[in-house]
């Protein structure tokens, strides 16, 4: 599988020493080192528009299972990915490294995340949010 699902789950996979690469019911997964959340990729080639969405298994339990938009995780782990990288440094440096992040999101996927400025004065690096439609399905319209 490597539709957008399996694209999202990749690259937070990458994510290392927060995420690590899973294989779990033939799907490469990305297993959250600390907790043993995992995220699944999900099928969506019968779908007439992928949307990214991608399964969580709390701690790795399938009976805690949810289905949330690939976006949103990635908006969290890459938040978090660069809050890490910048333990010590300045809030620029944290910045700076979660747009190469976002922008390399965006080169896997096609979907661009952009920051969320209506929280920046509570956080030094604000969230982000994903843009309504794709790249890909923009070029389309």
């Amino acid at each position: 599988m490597q539709g957008l699902s399996q694209r999202i789950v990749d690259f937070i996979a990458a994510l290392e020493p927060s995420y690590t690469r899973q294989l779990a019911d033939g799907h490469d997964c990305a297993l959250w080192l600390a907790d043993g959340t995992l995220l699944m990729p999900m099928d969506e080639s019968h779908a007439a528009h992928e949307e990214g969405w991608v399964a969580v298994l709390w701690q790795g339990d399938g009976q805690r299972r949810s289905e949330v938009p690939g976006s949103l995780l990635a908006s969290r782990a890459i938040l978090q990915h660069a809050q890490f990288l910048g333990v010590g440094r300045s809030p620029d440096t944290t910045a700076a490294t979660r747009e190469i992040l976002l922008a390399h999101f965006t080169r896997r996927t096609g979907i661009t995340l952009h920051p969320d400025t209506t929280l920046a004065a509570a956080h030094d690096t604000p969230p982000v949010r994903a843009e309504a439609r794709s790249m890909a399905d923009a070029s389309v319209s």
